[in-house]
């Protein structure tokens, strides 16, 4: 299986998720790249927003951890029913953790590139800002 196929699969183990950590993307590299337009026209404000922008392109990877948690969430609610045979529970927990492990993978994945534009635009904002001092 190729790598974009893997990435696929990934993605949609996680689930809805997934579509959390990538609308938080594209919001992110938005912000990112207002963000080094600011600091290339020398605002006052683009180390302020440079920190911001760095702080929310971690928010993918945040949404991940948390449809982790709600995978295993419902993975463990599943278990604690009583019909399902004692014999399978350990199969259906580890099949369900390594799905909800996806999400992890996706945030992480899907946090890089709004992380390296914001940390390039902050130290752009800073550079800039030295300069004109």
């Amino acid at each position: 299986m190729g790598c974009m196929a893997k990435a696929w699969w990934a993605f949609q183990e996680c689930g809805w998720p997934s579509w959390l950590c990538l609308l938080l993307t594209l919001l992110g590299f938005a912000l990112a790249v207002a963000v080094f337009g600011a600091a290339l026209l020398r605002a006052r404000t683009s180390v302020l927003l440079g920190w911001m922008a760095l702080g929310f392109a971690l928010s993918p990877l945040a949404a991940g951890a948390l449809g982790q948690e709600s995978g295993r969430a419902k993975v463990d609610g599943v278990l604690s029913a009583p019909s399902i045979d004692a014999t399978q529970r350990e199969r259906i927990r580890l099949e369900g953790y390594r799905e909800a492990q996806s999400c992890v993978a996706v945030g992480g994945a899907l946090s890089t590139p709004p992380l390296l534009l914001a940390a390039a635009a902050l130290v752009t904002a800073y550079a800039l800002r030295r300069k004109a001092v």
